[in-house]
């Protein structure tokens, strides 16, 4: 390291360097580790001591810093200075915010709290502001002396300090072209665009002017087992990194192989019933194929003859405590196993299948993992709403780690790493569709895009083993022969339009990709790997007390219940996917977590659970969808009808139910497919419309490209005969009162009927619509609607699609240096201009 000269000078002719010197110094030394700086960019976090310091100083600097190529990021050096101020070396170098997608800018510091911006050379997207005392201490009881103990290494290995950095993120919307930081003594203040924000230091006070910001949540999800946060860490080291670490762990998985096949060989075969133990399914569970659905297809052929009995029979999940299903719709999932290699009998691949009609999935993104290239910021958590938890049934693993191809993924809108060229990629679109495609050049993100996350490039595409001929599936270093069997997953769109998951042990990349042929895979896709990483879990959540009781008494191994973090009221029941499956931190996808992971939903098909007003009767409430005109499957309408108020038995409420999701308004010129006709009803001060698979009740005018069904009031009408309303599944209820009407009571009778719909927003009306059903009203009597009616029509379901279908199919020698390639980053902000020295305190402004 270098040394400044004055050090050895006699000390009564040295006088206590400046802080210009200092940080030129500092320059100089980080020049030599190949990081680009600015001195006029070094903010010194702790005041050096005195000339006549008994001691020497060990400052921190926080600066801007930046390898040859890459974008800016912000760096926490650790120093140490002579007593004089003169720096002696560097301790320590930790680059704390790595996104390599976007620059940092306009550092600033005072005291231990530092801001910047992060943009490019445009706009700025978000206010980074960082607590360099520590960040706040995990609370919740999976955190465990040990997990303590474990993030406070991870935070000396990142940081150079147990107590770790405080990180707080905001989102300015919308983005801006001229930025100014100011840190005071409790805050932050920003001025966007000319608007001012005021960002207090403690969290929980208000912020000024948050109409032009919102804070992400910056969680820390516990770190994972000994052993898998153990490799991790050695694997940060500079003298060992990800090749040394892939090369000691392709010596062990081959070591444990070969002790697995001489094993296998002497040990007898499993019987069949301890399989479906395993599975925690009941020899009873063998899985029809539905007419109307198609679900399940036809049984998988089993690879290893002979077949165990039930190899590669669909078993019903349904009938599974632990699984959440609805009222007379088919089974949404089943599962079986295979044999996946005869050379190794302990070789298994479990399959689970879904009809994504009726099951969609969405990526959740992790706290740590994959590292955000933007500065957007993973949750790591499923969202804690009930719309989205009292239809959760289960979630499973995502794909590799940023350090195994820095593979593209966005969340909820939020893009943490740009797409790869040529990578398998599963997505979730705007409609609930699932989407498998393989991403083309064009790094765009269509606008239709939820969510999305890649890995390698597809195992399967157009029902063809590894098209694009790779020869590196994780686990070894590059170079290596790809032979490593171990625990692996994926996920595939079969032929007949389903989605698969797939947990296989003691398996390779090709075993693995000959289980997703024998399943009809056309597209399938390579997740994470290794025990610990991998695996499915169920679940059923609700309202504390509408859970149904446990049949059993819990094994703890692969059963639970427990509340639901972040929810108060709420519990969740819950299984692994096998027995023997060795996912860490069981029930790992419920709480919040570390890695990437996909969470899959029911969808809220019709008919819906039973309606519970009033004091109903047998079969009252009970939602039908018989010699109604489907036209197709899932329903798109169902009917009942109610007696809301328990004083006037007399009187019943007919309502009707409508899916926009398979419904949309018909073009002029269309005629078929015509499943209801709405006459427009008289103006109101608010609307309900439907189109592109959603519906909305709102004021003003009407999305472009929606149909108005009917328009009224907000609250009851002193005359009152009808009501609508979208309710928390997004379905359209119309509601009229059928017999014995009173207009001066029905208003209330009819808010009582959308409130047990737990509707989100609703109308009332002083006049019956005129809906036509095949020609027929909702009291089946023949109706005939002017020319002018809302004419719905039949519209595919969301379910599963294959995206990017003209993605050519290219030698390796093209795609793979589009995939090692840096991240994409746009042009950043020319460094600033010096003139003045760096300030030599925590507390000065930057220049």
């Amino acid at each position: 390291m270098a040394v400044v000269a004055l050090v050895a000078a006699p000390r009564a002719a040295v006088s206590r360097l400046s802080g210009a010197e200092r940080s030129t110094a500092l320059v100089r030394e980080l020049a030599a580790l190949s990081l680009e700086a600015h001195p006029e960019e070094v903010r010194w976090v702790d005041a050096p001591g005195g000339a006549i310091a008994s001691r020497r100083a060990r400052p921190r600097a926080l600066l801007r810093a930046r390898k040859p190529g890459e974008a800016w990021d912000v760096y926490l050096v650790r120093t140490r200075l002579s007593p004089e101020g003169a720096l002696l070396g560097v301790d320590g170098v930790f680059d704390l915010t790595r996104t390599s997608a976007v620059s940092e800018d306009k550092l600033d510091a005072r005291g231990v709290h530092a801001a910047w911006t992060i943009g490019d050379a445009n706009r700025t997207y978000r206010i980074e502001l960082s607590d360099l005392g520590g960040e706040p201490a995990p609370a919740g009881e999976e955190w465990t002396r040990l997990a303590r103990t474990q993030r406070a290494l991870t935070n000396l290995q990142r940081t150079g300090q147990r107590e770790g950095v405080g990180a707080r993120s905001f989102k300015l919307d919308p983005a801006a072209r001229d930025v100014s930081l100011s840190l005071e003594a409790d805050r932050l203040v920003v001025v966007a665009d000319g608007h001012r924000i005021v960002i207090p230091y403690d969290a929980g006070r208000r912020i000024e002017g948050e109409r032009y910001v919102r804070e992400d949540e910056r969680a820390v999800a516990r770190p994972g087992n000994v052993v898998t946060w153990a490799v991790d860490r050695a694997r940060d080291f500079p003298w060992l990194g990800d090749d040394r670490m892939q090369l000691i762990k392709a010596v062990a998985y081959r070591l444990f192989d070969r002790v697995d096949r001489a094993y296998g060989a002497v040990a007898p075969v499993p019987a069949p019933e301890s399989e479906l133990a395993d599975l925690g399914v009941a020899p009873d569970a063998t899985a029809e194929t539905d007419p109307d659905t198609g679900f399940p297809p036809a049984p998988v052929p089993p690879l290893v003859t002979p077949p165990l009995n039930d190899e590669g029979k669909w078993l019903r999940l349904d009938r599974d405590p632990y699984v959440r299903t609805t009222t007379a719709v088919p089974t949404p999932l089943v599962t079986t196993y295979l044999r996946a290699d005869g050379a190794r009998p302990d070789s298994r691949a479990v399959v689970v299948e879904w009809d994504p009609r009726q099951v969609e999935i969405d990526a959740v993104a992790g706290t740590e993992e994959p590292q955000s290239a933007t500065g957007e910021t993973g949750s790591g958590i499923i969202p804690r709403t009930p719309e989205v938890m009292e239809r959760l049934i289960g979630a499973f693993n995502g794909a590799f780690q940023s350090t195994h191809g820095d593979y593209g993924m966005m969340a909820d809108g939020a893009l943490l790493v740009p797409p790869k060229p040529y990578a398998a990629t599963i997505a979730r679109l705007t409609d609930g569709t699932t989407g498998f495609g393989t991403w083309p050049a064009e790094l765009t993100v269509p606008p239709d895009f939820v969510s999305f996350r890649q890995n390698l490039t597809p195992l399967v595409a157009d029902g063809k083993f590894n098209p694009y001929r790779r020869d590196w599936w994780g686990g070894v270093p590059h170079d290596w022969e790809d032979e490593t069997h171990t625990v692996r997953s994926g996920l595939c769109l079969t032929r007949e339009g389903f989605v698969a998951y797939f947990y296989g042990t003691q398996i390779d990349h090709v075993h693995l990709g000959r289980v997703m042929l024998a399943a009809r895979c056309d597209y399938g896709v390579h997740l994470d790997m290794n025990q610990g990483h991998t695996g499915l879990e169920l679940y059923r959540v609700d309202e504390a007390n509408k859970l149904p009781p446990l049949p059993d008494k819990l094994d703890g191994h692969w059963q639970t219940q427990g509340d639901v973090s972040e929810m108060p009221g709420y519990r969740f029941q819950g299984r692994r996917l096998v027995r023997n499956l060795q996912l860490m931190h069981f029930p790992r996808f419920i709480r919040r977590g570390a890695r990437d992971y996909f969470y899959m939903m029911l969808r809220p098909l019709l008919p819906e659970e039973p309606l519970v007003v009033g004091a109903p009767e047998a079969g009252e409430g009970v939602w039908t969808v018989r010699g109604l005109p489907q036209l197709g499957w899932p329903n798109a309408l169902a009917t009942t009808s109610v007696r809301p108020d328990p004083a006037r038995p007399e009187t019943k409420v007919r309502l009707l139910m409508l899916d926009p999701t398979v419904l949309a308004p018909a073009a002029q010129d269309e005629t078929t497919a015509v499943v209801a006709s709405i006459e427009p009803a008289p103006n109101g001060a608010v609307h309900l419309d439907v189109g592109n698979g959603v519906a909305s009740v709102a004021t003003g005018a009407a999305r472009p490209g929606d149909a108005t069904l009917v328009a009224g009031e907000p609250n009851p009408l002193p005359h009152t005969v009808a009501a609508a309303c979208v309710d928390r599944w997004g379905k359209i209820v119309y509601a009229e009162v059928a017999t014995a009407a009173d207009p001066a009571r029905d208003g209330p009778a009819l808010a009582s009927v959308l409130d047990a719909l737990r509707c989100r927003a609703r109308l009332f009306l002083s006049a019956t619509l005129r809906i036509a059903i095949a020609g027929r009203d909702l009291s089946d009597h023949p109706i005939h609607v002017a020319a002018s009616a809302v004419r719905l029509v039949r519209r595919p379901a969301p379910a599963a699609q294959r995206l990017f279908p003209d993605t050519p199919v290219l030698p390796p020698e093209v795609w793979t240096p589009l995939q090692r390639q840096t991240r994409w980053f746009p042009k950043d902000p020319e460094p600033p201009a010096s003139a003045s020295a760096a300030p030599d305190s925590a507390s000065a402004s930057r220049p």
